[in-house]
């Protein structure tokens, strides 16, 4: 199972790798799916979809440089707290707002066999964010 963990990560990093100045060109959620459609810098085309059913979306103005930005994917076992399975939260306000900024709050509660990783699209701050767990289907390709 680890080696699922690690291989799903690194897989997505090395993807997101490429996203820098990218362009969220399109996006939509139903049925608990996120589908994500970027124009990479040189211009190749990235379509990511996943099931989710935790989503931060900030309101987005829809021309450029507000659509502007890049992937991350962050394996949550690495930098939330768990106790009992579930992602919990220590600390006081500095880490509370830490939290908050990186979206990070959104896991608290969740059940860690559910949910593996955060992902995120950011510029000068984040502008999507939801949680997925590797184990199921997902879309993550560059065209």
């Amino acid at each position: 199972m680890k080696g699922i963990m690690k291989d799903f990560t690194q897989k997505l990093q090395k993807i997101f790798s490429n996203t820098g100045d990218s362009e969220l060109k399109k996006y939509s959620y139903s049925n608990n799916k996120i589908s994500l459609e970027a124009e990479l810098f040189e211009g190749d085309i990235l379509n990511i979809e996943f099931e989710t059913e935790v989503l931060y979306c900030k309101n987005i103005e829809q021309r450029s440089p507000f659509t502007i930005g890049y992937f991350d994917c962050i394996k949550l076992s690495d930098v939330v707290n768990v106790e009992n399975n579930h992602y919990t939260f220590s600390g006081g306000f500095i880490e509370i707002m830490k939290a908050q900024k990186s979206k990070l709050n959104l896991v608290f509660g969740l059940s860690i066999k559910d949910n593996t990783h955060l992902i995120t699209f950011s510029n000068s701050a984040i502008l999507l964010a939801f949680v997925v767990n590797e184990k199921n289907s997902f879309k993550c390709e560059i065209t």
